[in-house]
Order: C-alpha cells, then sequence, then structure tokens
C-alpha cells in the first residue's frame, strides 16, 4: 500500500466531531502489528487491549497532555495499548513503568512515533472517544 492510498483511505478528525471514517482492515492490521511489536519491545507481549483512533498529532498531544501543552495538526494515529509496560535498558529503579501506554503514528509511515508509559494515576481522564471513531483490535 502506497503512503498516498492510505491518507486517502481514512478521514482524520481535529478532535470530538466523531467523523472519522473507518481505516481499512488492511490498515488496522498493520497498526495491531506494530502495536504487538512495541509491547513485546516494553515487557508485555499480548496487551489487554489495543485501541486506535485517527486523529491530529496536536488533539491527541492535548488528549494526553491537558492545559495547553500543543503540537502539529498533522494527521496521525493514537494508539492506545493496556498491560503492563516498562521502559527497557534503564536501571530498574529508574525504569518508567506503567499499565497505559500510548504512541502516536504517521499515516504514510505507520510505525510507532514517540511514546507513553504510564502507571495508574496518569492515566489521562479524558477519554479517547472524544478525538474520535475508536477501534479497538484483536490482540492474539
Amino acid at each position: 500500500m502506497t503512503p498516498a492510498a492510505v491518507s486517502r483511505e481514512v478521514s482524520f478528525s481535529t478532535g470530538g466531531d466523531m467523523t472519522n471514517a473507518n481505516p481499512t482492515s488492511s490498515v488496522l492490521t498493520r497498526i495491531r502489528d506494530e502495536a504487538l511489536a512495541w509491547c513485546r519491545a516494553h515487557g508485555h507481549a499480548r496487551p489487554d487491549r489495543i485501541r486506535v483512533v485517527a486523529t491530529t498529532r496536536d488533539a491527541a498531544t492535548q488528549l494526553l497532555q491537558p492545559g495547553g501543552v500543543r503540537s502539529a495538526p498533522d494527521p496521525c494515529y493514537l494508539v492506545v495499548l493496556e498491560g503492563r509496560f516498562q521502559q527497557p535498558g534503564m536501571p530498574e529503579e529508574a525504569r518508567p513503568a506503567g499499565i497505559w501506554a500510548a504512541f502516536f503514528m504517521r499515516p504514510e509511515r505507520l510505525r510507532a512515533d514517540s511514546f507513553t508509559i504510564r502507571p495508574r494515576g496518569y492515566v489521562p481522564h479524558r477519554p479517547i472517544e472524544d478525538l474520535g471513531s475508536v477501534h479497538v483490535t484483536e490482540t492474539k
């Protein structure tokens, strides 16, 4: 699939208007495969849940970092994972760990980009459904 084909198949929401088109099954499969690879690298081979929303980086950043943090209006997928994750390659006492993780994916690359791992107390309170139609992918 060409990068141009990916961006034509999905409309990206600026957040909150719930007008996203459904990503094709092939795009969701590629997102799921990338999410599972990310999970394996971060300590949890089979996450409890993977959710995906087509939005913009700015809208997703505002959900993840409330309080006026802004980003570019570029289209992206926000991939939200639930499980037990940790940042590899660091001493255990300094290693970030948590039950919730998220990363961005640019539609033209479909690779994990700039992630966050959060413990229970730092999971965003605002639901990702505020960004658009959420797609739950199988973890098996």
